[in-house]
């Protein structure tokens, strides 16, 4: 028989104690233990300790907030995963709660035993995974973004989160134009550069919540939740803005361009992210193609152009 799940409830009314306690005793079948912290500090003590599986957090603690105390605890990098408990929904408390490094959201009332058992087991998986890729050292040695197995499966973790939600996302998929040029006429020093600075422009263009990988060769994939429609041209302009700012400023020999496509989807149960990266793929190629038709109208005004893959500064 499995272990009995170890979780510290934070919770300062006595009241919704006892109803949660009820939920998670109805979702394990009594499988539970639960301890209880009602007061921020020794909450954040035993969030230090991490002795337990999870923890549920309250969002209102008095005069303080759950956000508040993950933080404290290490956001993201808290030793156990947290769902966060809340009496009301509110979209930015939800959005705060999940970019301090909370793995679910859920609103008091709207609960049910299987719902947070549910969201528990997901968290938790959501916590072996990012250990996983510690362990196994998923990152792009040279740009330190995650590489392509780390992508697809935090990715695929991430959207199985947010199917419950239906929550609006957006994909990016990016390339590096010129790499080859570069690398054949200043050399691969100058080439590992360009990729260098095409990862921190695309660090300052999403959100460090968002999953950023380099795929291999001159390619990176994002995935952004919590996206609108407008979102899409609005990234795009945003990549543009930082390239340029990051060329006015690199003080490099030559200048970095980066054609990417987006997609916008729903989060759900029919998701699938292979064909999600491929329309990405197949929409940044338009854009890269858009970007050579515009180069050859300019070649035919100017016939001694010197090449933008690799022009001296």
């Amino acid at each position: 028989m499995d272990e009995p799940i170890r979780v510290l409830l934070v919770e300062d009314d006595e009241e919704d104690y006892m109803l949660t306690c009820g939920l998670l005793d109805d979702g394990y079948g009594g499988r539970v233990r639960i301890e209880w912290a009602s007061t921020y500090e020794n909450a954040l003590a035993l969030l230090r300790e991490a002795r337990h599986d999870v923890a549920l957090l309250d969002h209102n603690l008095g005069g303080r907030t759950g956000i508040e105390l993950l933080r404290e605890a290490g956001g993201a990098s808290c030793p156990m995963p947290i769902v966060m408990l809340t009496g009301q929904s509110d979209r930015e408390i939800d959005l705060l709660a999940m970019r301090a490094g909370a793995a679910d959201y859920l609103v008091k009332g709207r609960v049910t035993g299987d719902l947070l058992e549910r969201s528990i087991r997901y968290a938790r998986e959501r916590r072996r995974l990012l250990d996983e890729i510690r362990s196994l050292s998923l990152i792009d040695e040279l740009t330190g973004l995650g590489n392509r197995r780390a992508f697809f499966t935090m990715a695929d973790q991430r959207l199985q989160l947010l199917e419950r939600r239906r929550v609006l996302c957006l994909l990016v998929f990016a390339d590096v134009d010129g790499l080859k040029a570069v690398n054949d006429h200043l050399g691969h020093d100058a080439g590992d550069r360009m990729l260098i600075g095409a990862a921190r422009v695309l660090r300052s263009t999403f959100r460090r919540t968002d999953l950023i990988a380099r795929l291999g060769g001159d390619e990176f994939v994002i995935l952004a939740d919590d996206a609108t429609e407008e979102d899409v041209e609005n990234v795009l302009d945003r990549l543009e803005e930082h390239i340029a700012h990051w060329n006015a400023n690199a003080g490099e020999s030559f200048s970095l361009a980066i054609s990417a496509g987006a997609v916008c989807f729903r989060a759900g149960p029919s998701t699938r992210l292979q064909e999600l990266v491929g329309e990405a793929d197949a929409r940044m190629l338009r854009c890269k193609q858009k970007r050579r038709t515009s180069r050859d109208a300019a070649d035919v005004l100017d016939p001694d152009p010197v090449p933008s893959d690799a022009s001296p500064r």
